[in-house]
């Protein structure tokens, strides 16, 4: 089991049959005012060229951590925490697609 963060990085393991083209993680923690942060679950055709193939928004690390076990068979064990430089630039493109107020 990874140590508690809200950071998390994984290679899939398991060709999902509904999103053959994922193969990477990468569960982000968004701070939510007085609540337990909730997890973007980023998916990744190709990481180090910063390929999204979508993401979805889910409602705590536990189960973010079964939701991508399940599609994509990534063991507890298989998780890294991220560097702070691999958080910034993943923070700094959620950032840039906001749209304005």
């Amino acid at each position: 089991m990874p140590q508690p963060t809200s950071h998390l990085f994984a290679y899939v393991r398991t060709v999902s049959d509904f999103r053959p083209d994922v193969t990477a993680i990468v569960l982000f923690g968004l701070e939510v005012t007085d609540n337990d942060p909730v997890y973007l679950l980023i998916r990744f055709k190709d990481y180090g060229k910063f390929q999204i193939e979508g993401d979805h928004l889910i409602f705590g690390l536990d189960e973010a951590l079964k939701n991508a076990e399940f599609e994509f068979g990534i063991l507890p064990n298989e998780w890294r925490v991220m560097s702070e430089a691999e958080i910034q630039r993943i923070d700094s493109n959620i950032r840039s697609s906001d749209l304005p107020a």
